[in-house]
């Protein structure tokens, strides 16, 4: 039987490789503008919730307000944006996990707009 800090640990290792995954895919595609848009809202959106927690670590922080500023990047097309973004989740969920916010509600509510981002972005 599983204990509730190895599940979280399994949670997290999966977490992490389906970002890795995403983000070597990402590379290779091109995001549709509208697409793109509405990903970055949602990620933009849960930075802004994130940041509302009293107990984040400077680490975290840091992480979040690089996530924001990237997303907040003048001139950068919607794909070049979330592509640079997607690029930083990795360890910006291993640093999450560590303050114990709330990544997995995240992931369970947004995995669909990410998988339909992927199939509906095109190979240039």
């Amino acid at each position: 039987e599983m204990e509730a800090e190895d599940l979280r640990s399994e949670i997290q290792n999966v977490l992490e490789e389906l970002f890795v995954l995403i983000n070597q895919e990402s590379r290779d595609l091109t995001f549709v503008e509208t697409e793109a848009q509405a990903t970055i809202d949602i990620i933009f959106q849960e930075v802004g919730r994130l940041k509302q927690k009293q107990d984040l670590s400077a680490k975290v922080l840091d992480a979040l307000e690089r996530i924001e500023a990237n997303l907040n990047k003048p001139g950068a097309t919607a794909d070049a944006k979330l592509k640079g973004t997607l690029s930083m989740f990795p360890p910006f969920i291993g640093l999450s996990y560590e303050a114990q916010l709330d990544t997995e509600n995240f992931f369970r509510t947004h995995f669909p707009t990410f998988t339909g981002l992927i199939k509906g972005a095109k190979k240039p």
